[in-house]
């Protein structure tokens, strides 16, 4: 009886463990990101994945990183709306440019497709501008602390496809230490917003924008 209890008892822990990890959604659909400038050019805006492990098929489009159970698994964690990542990612972008007195236009795009394709469709949408963000990584980890890796690609076009600037925004960088993992869906996307900004109002690409 007594094994039986510990059995039971170790069974319940490990499935509360496996609770707090399983499931877990972050929700930048919260972000609100506000640029220094304002304008009233039109802009074709796509956001395109690229990150390995989504172009590899080994995860959804709405993957936005892992926590690491106790047990040493890498559970993934995703969007809180299912959207995938880049939608969600567009979207915040998109109205932060409406908001300053641009016209957006939002162009689909998968991670499948061929970036070339994607820049022609984009260029025959006659938009002044055109900006393609290419999220090459882009994901949380969650262990004892949250570490962020970012490598994305912010490139300017004008409207015959004539690149007018790109940059390039890596970083991989501890934005938390929480043992529990219970504030992610605070400090998250405070720390993403913040990201956000800084490449939209990076000098070069404002200069193209304006």
């Amino acid at each position: 009886m007594k094994k039986l209890s510990v059995f039971v008892i170790y069974s319940i822990s490990l499935l509360a463990l496996i609770g707090c990890v399983v499931g877990k959604k972050v929700p930048y659909e919260k972000m609100k990101v506000e640029i220094n400038y304002s304008g009233t050019k039109s802009i074709a805006l796509a956001v395109y994945d690229q990150r390995e492990m989504v172009v590899k098929g080994n995860r959804k489009p709405d993957f936005v990183g892992y926590q690491i159970g106790g047990n040493g698994i890498a559970w993934p964690i995703g969007t809180k709306s299912g959207k995938n990542f880049t939608d969600v990612i567009q979207e915040v972008i998109s109205q932060s440019f409406k908001n300053k007195g641009y016209t957006v236009l939002l162009i689909p795009t998968s991670y499948k497709e061929n970036y070339d394709d994607i820049k022609t469709r984009m260029i025959q949408s006659s938009s002044d501008r055109l900006m393609i963000i290419k999220l090459k990584k882009l994901q949380i980890v969650m262990v004892v602390a949250t570490v962020i890796d970012i490598d994305v690609d912010v490139e300017v076009f004008d409207k015959s496809g004539n690149m007018l600037a790109v940059n390039n925004f890596k970083k991989s960088e501890q934005i938390a230490t929480d043992i529990l993992g219970t504030n992610y869906k605070k400090y998250a996307p405070e720390y993403l917003e913040k990201e956000i900004v800084s490449w939209l109002n990076d000098q070069q690409i404002t200069k193209e924008l304006r």
